[in-house]
């Protein structure tokens, strides 16, 4: 994988787990129970970001000839795991998964914030 792919993740992975900690501590000490499904919702974006980062980084440099296969592959395979843990949540409580979504959809924050960065080195 590219050097600076395998630098973006890191670094969005790193924002987002410390925007996620802040978030849940929040979320917890306010709502009381659901930081625990923020703190969820943020590794499974964090994970979901990792894969499409991965695969894009492999289709464009190994498999450029089946690259379309290779982002509808993982779109699939990202769409199943948040939506599997998203229901597993919504069976034990169906208000954690809005406290899931918060977290998931925080990951969006994060990649700004390295952009910002990014850009402004």
């Amino acid at each position: 994988m590219d050097k600076d792919i395998v630098y973006m993740i890191k670094k969005v992975s790193i924002i987002n787990i410390i925007f996620g900690i802040i978030l849940s501590i929040i979320g917890q000490l306010i709502f009381k129970s659901y930081g625990l499904f923020i703190m969820v919702g943020v590794l499974i974006a964090v994970l979901n970001f990792f894969i499409n980062s991965a695969l894009g980084g492999l289709a464009f440099e190994k498999f450029k000839n089946s690259s379309a296969s290779l982002y509808i592959i993982g779109f699939i395979i990202r769409i199943i795991i948040a939506a599997v843990v998203g229901y597993l949540i919504f069976n034990y409580d169906k208000y954690s998964t809005i406290a899931y979504l918060v977290g998931y959809t925080s990951n969006l924050l994060g990649i700004y914030i390295y952009s910002v960065i990014r850009n402004n080195q």
